[in-house]
């Protein structure tokens, strides 16, 4: 409590208070009251993801000042001395208003909240598109393809032998879609068609702040991940993780679904909101996005087996190749109702 009360102070705020929110997997966020009973949300960056964090805030104040007039959002509280976040003892904290009557979506999700999801990242990357702030790229590489298939290619090389021969089938399967690399690699070289776009690149229910009363969108949330890329990104990742029947850790392979309702919910929320902002020929390509997100993570979770499990976490030995072969699942069903 001593240490919250030092970085509490340096952002104005006299504790009384600090509630852990369990909710978000990267930062370490606590619910502030204050010696008034007001309340601030106080988070702790993650330095090992987001390593510039004066570029993060930076971003912040920048998507706030054109965000701002389409949603009701937090406020970002500057430290005493008017800086964007607290350096203290190796770590970095920054302070934002507290969204009193609000609530982010968890459990099973329908297709209605699946269509208002992509309906509200539809509209962010529209608005913020029209209006394109200049932003710092947080995450350099973060959904390039090329990028992932030669991490990919670099793990074959230096697998053991026991795991390139449990991978060796999948990885055969895998191969079947490498024309999705074919048309990544036309997209980046082709600029005038697929331009960059401001995308949220973390876009999911969870993070949607919604009004507790009214069930109506306060504003997107968790912004760090905001960034250009390609037409894709968002939508692809709404259908890789919605789509699916069951989740990306299930192993109960046969049993998974890729849903052509959610598929539908998805599409026509994201075009409801953007069919204006695309070019002819990313209105053409869109319908490749959620295979393209699906083959993408499973060269992730393929390679990073083939490399001793070194970047996600995992709680068995197979648990890479089994998130893949989930991934694969949903990609080859997703190839045949797209």
């Amino acid at each position: 409590m001593s240490t919250q009360k030092e970085i509490c102070s340096a952002f104005g705020i006299s504790l009384r208070e600090a509630q852990p929110i369990t909710e978000g997997l990267i930062n370490q966020t606590f619910k502030i009251t204050d010696a008034s009973g007001k309340h601030y949300l106080l988070q702790q960056i993650n330095t090992a993801v987001f390593k510039h964090p004066q570029q993060v805030q930076e971003n912040f104040v920048a998507l706030h000042r054109v965000l701002q007039l389409r949603y009701t959002m937090p406020a970002l509280i500057p430290t005493a001395e008017n800086q964007l976040y607290l350096s203290h003892e190796g770590q970095s904290w920054r302070c934002f208003t507290f969204m009193e009557n609000s609530f982010t979506p968890s459990g099973t999700v329908s297709e209605d909240l699946a269509y208002t999801t992509a309906r509200c990242f539809g509209d962010y990357t529209k608005w913020l598109s029209e209006a394109n702030p200049t932003l710092h790229t947080i995450l350099p590489r973060f959904h390039d393809l090329g990028f992932r298939a030669q991490q990919l290619v670099q793990a074959r090389e230096q697998a053991n032998a026991s795991r390139l021969k449990m991978a060796a089938p999948w990885l055969s399967r895998l191969d079947a879609f490498n024309h999705l690399l074919k048309h990544y690699d036309y997209w980046t070289s082709h600029q005038d068609y697929y331009p960059p776009r401001i995308l949220h690149h973390d876009a999911k229910p969870s993070n949607i702040l919604f009004h507790s009363q009214t069930q109506k969108i306060l504003c997107p949330i968790d912004l760090d991940t905001t960034q250009s890329g390609l037409f894709f990104s968002d939508l692809g990742d709404m259908i890789r993780s919605m789509v699916p029947s069951l989740d990306e850790n299930n192993t109960q392979f046969a049993d998974i679904e890729a849903r052509a309702s959610f598929l539908q919910a998805l599409t026509e929320g994201y075009m409801d909101a953007t069919h204006q902002l695309w070019t002819r020929q990313e209105r053409e390509a869109l319908p490749l996005s959620g295979q393209v997100l699906l083959y993408m993570q499973a060269i992730r979770f393929l390679a990073d087996y083939l490399n001793n499990d070194t970047y996600y976490q995992t709680r068995y030995e197979q648990h890479n190749l089994d998130r893949a072969i989930n991934q694969i699942t949903v990609l080859e069903q997703l190839e045949r109702i797209t």
